[in-house]
């Protein structure tokens, strides 16, 4: 397993400086046909390889690709060809500063202007060979503000080929709203493709406020992945399907510093920790007292109830995980039925549970959506007036508790709560609207419709 992993490591070491010594000397030939050997196609219904009559080049990212897949990877007319962001990222190295990242686009500084613009003629030369051995109708990426991908959307813009951004980073509070208007305006700049979909009003809002996009081209779709969540509600009436019969609690885990603002910076640009120094009062906020208190609280729940399985679920990077291990020990050393898990979809760990617990996450929508009793701490720091604007209200589809004690007994209490049937109280229904845009289950529709709409008005205007 270990040599597996470092031939992987090497491999992709070897082949992300090469794509950068082939575009640092102008190779654009050779940088598509590499780019080329190096995209995958996503598996769609009924494709055995023929012609289609959409072809849509996606840049990969975690959750997105889920997006993707349940929309136009959902149709048996459209082919999708996912790229590896890191193909496009080594591209732009050979052209853009360090100092250039998702949170600092915006320069006036002569020559990164001008490294902007060749790395863009680049990107030209290299989409017209690309295009004859790989035919693409529209490209999409998950947010329109990664840096390495910012000058693709211009180039493609100016081949007449459409570029559109299925944001899926959504979930902001109120006190959110505000600070990523400003660093949209201040860092990011003018979004340069055809079209945003987003999951709802308040990305809209902060979109639009920020002056990156005109309005007219943010189309609200939802959030495509929660269409199967849907699905699996009404098709299964929630019965949780357990292993054994042992019953599940999942803890959608958190950090620090989950929802409260911060400017993360990359590693090229030289911050420790990938975080720029934040020293007014609000960059001093964090949940350090409730992330302590919270996990112990799951540590307690496994030793108190051997009975049930309990799993802690993490996002995968170091950042994410590292903290919930410095504080709870060694995973060989925990309670047997008390798991971390940081890698894979979610999805399947979530269908499985009884009761889904978590803060400030996307993760408890989809729970809610599924049927699924959640509980919500709001204890330590969360009580703080100065946290308050930072902080998602599940409303009434939550249970609240007030201590880490009251956490364990919530949870554990809530095993023997029945579970509700497919029908989503109107409530619900207007709380999923607000947050994610899809209470019906047809968001992956509406954005299938808005990327192939796009397509065909290129074709009309070819």
């Amino acid at each position: 397993m270990v040599k597996k992993f470092l031939v992987h490591v090497l491999a992709r070491s070897v082949v992300e400086r090469l794509l950068r010594l082939l575009a640092g000397w102008g190779l654009h030939s050779l940088v598509a046909i590499l780019f080329r050997l190096l995209t995958r196609r996503m598996p769609g219904p009924h494709d055995h390889g023929g012609p289609k009559r959409y072809s849509v080049l996606m840049i990969d990212k975690d959750t997105f690709y889920e997006d993707v897949l349940a929309s136009l990877g959902a149709r048996d007319d459209v082919r999708v060809h996912v790229a590896n962001r890191v193909v496009v990222k080594s591209i732009a190295a050979a052209f853009l500063p360090p100092e250039l990242d998702d949170n600092f686009y915006v320069s006036d500084d002569p020559k990164t202007i001008q490294a902007k613009r060749d790395y863009a003629a680049f990107l030209t030369n290299m989409w017209s060979v690309l295009r004859q051995i790989m035919p693409i109708d529209a490209v999409v990426s998950a947010n329109f503000g990664y840096y390495a991908e910012r000058e693709f959307a211009t180039a493609l813009e100016a081949l007449g080929v459409p570029f559109l951004a299925l944001h899926k980073e959504n979930l902001k509070s109120p006190g959110r709203m505000d600070f990523f208007a400003e660093l949209y305006r201040t860092r990011r700049g003018p979004f340069t493709g055809r079209r945003i979909l987003v999951y709802n009003e308040i990305e809209r809002v902060v979109q639009t406020n920020a002056e990156i996009i005109a309005p007219d081209r943010v189309t609200i779709c939802g959030m495509p992945r929660l269409d199967r969540v849907h699905a699996w509600r009404n098709s299964t009436a929630v019965a949780p399907a357990n292993d054994g019969g042992r019953q599940q609690i999942l803890f959608f885990s958190f950090t620090i510093k989950t929802g409260l603002p911060q400017v993360r910076r990359k590693s090229r640009a030289g911050y420790a920790n990938l975080a720029e120094p934040m020293a007014d009062a609000v960059g001093l906020l964090n949940w350090e007292n409730l992330f302590r208190e919270c996990h112990q609280a799951l540590w307690q729940l496994a030793a108190e109830r051997p009975d049930i399985d309990v799993v802690i679920k993490t996002k995968p990077r170091p950042r994410d995980y590292e903290p919930v291990l410095a504080l709870l020990g060694p995973e060989d050393q925990w309670p047997e039925n008390l798991k971390l898990v940081s890698k894979g979809d979610p999805f399947t760990l979530m269908v499985r549970a009884h009761t889904v617990s978590g803060f400030n996450t996307t993760g408890l929508f989809e729970a809610i959506t599924a049927g699924k009793p959640i509980v919500v701490p709001n204890f330590a720091e969360a009580l703080d007036p100065a946290c308050a604007p930072f902080i998602v209200d599940y409303e009434d589809a939550a249970q609240y508790a007030t201590s880490g004690a009251d956490l364990v007994a919530r949870l554990s209490a809530s095993l023997e709560q029945p579970l509700p049937g497919p029908e989503l109280p109107h409530a619900t229904r207007a709380l999923l609207d607000k947050w994610t845009g899809n209470p019906d289950g047809k968001a992956a529709l509406r954005v299938t419709a808005a990327v192939l709409a796009e397509i065909e008005a290129s074709r009309r205007n070819a």
